[in-house]
């Protein structure tokens, strides 16, 4: 799977629209069916803005090497019974999690 196949794969999970990920990232409609379609590879400052949209890393864009914040924040994103208020506050505690959670997979523990 190769990034635009990635981010079209994301995208549409999550249910939104290229319209609306290009309003949110402001870029055309048309920019993002060209990356989909891997006819254009994005800056560094829209891939990063692309990982944040789409709540996953900006490896997992470029490798696809998944993580827990690729599977998780994607699902708190798509559930339509949780508030926005709901979703944000879980997304930046999976985000802390995720941060606080040493590179090689042990848990930090503390004294």
């Amino acid at each position: 799977m190769n990034l635009g196949e990635r981010l079209l794969e994301k995208r549409q999970a999550l249910h939104v629209t290229q319209q609306d990920l290009a309003k949110s990232l402001e870029v055309t409609p048309q920019h993002i069916s060209l990356l989909e379609q891997n006819k254009t590879a994005p800056s560094l400052m829209l891939l990063a803005g692309l990982a944040t949209e789409l709540g996953v890393s900006i490896d997992y864009l470029v490798t696809g090497k998944e993580g827990i914040i690729t599977e998780t924040i994607p699902a708190i994103k798509a559930d339509k019974k949780l508030r926005l208020k709901s979703k944000k506050a879980l997304i930046a505690m999976v985000e802390e999690l995720y941060e606080a959670t040493p590179s090689d997979g042990r848990s930090e523990t503390t004294e």
